[in-house]
């Protein structure tokens, strides 16, 4: 590779009771709009908080031309919602490895969340302000020269972990 790829892998908790209305897929879906941040991947993970089944949908599996589109399905129907897991957990899908995303769900409780981003170029402030609006938080803010969250595993699960 001669071009080395400078970009960062932003993380996000949401705790049990984070209030997800639409908002963060706005965000992301204006990131992909905008010039100023580039998206690479995206992945967000959850244990339903009554169930605790694991819930999964990341940015190769959300939906046609890597978007988070569908993530308004998966927020809002449950049978949808175990579709996309499905999807996003099925090891053709080209995106997050399923034994990654198990391994960060298994550091979730019960109605915990996280969000994966990474993006090259400027912070997205968007989707910072769409995290606060959703009560959650940025855990982790690092330079990586990963291409693909499949790639950063350990940096991701030290983060979580």
């Amino acid at each position: 590779m001669n071009d080395v790829l400078h970009a960062h892998v932003r993380l996000y908790r949401f705790d049990p009771g984070a209030v997800f209305e639409g908002g963060l897929v706005g965000a992301i879906e204006r990131i992909q709009l905008g010039r100023e941040t580039k998206l690479l991947d995206a992945l967000f993970v959850t244990h339903d908080p009554v169930s605790g089944e694991l819930a999964a949908v990341d940015l190769a599996s959300g939906g046609a031309g890597g978007t988070f589109a569908s993530m308004l399905d998966f927020r809002l129907d449950a049978g949808r919602r175990r579709a996309i897991t499905e999807r996003t957990l099925a090891e053709h899908c080209g995106g997050v490895p399923r034994a990654l995303i198990e391994a960060l769900a298994g550091t979730l409780e019960a109605g915990v969340a996280i969000l994966a981003v990474l993006h090259s170029g400027a912070v997205p402030t968007v989707l910072d302000d769409a995290v606060a609006r959703a009560q959650g938080r940025l855990i982790a803010d690092d330079q990586t020269d990963v291409r693909a969250l499949a790639d950063a595993g350990p940096h991701l699960l030290a983060a979580v972990g």
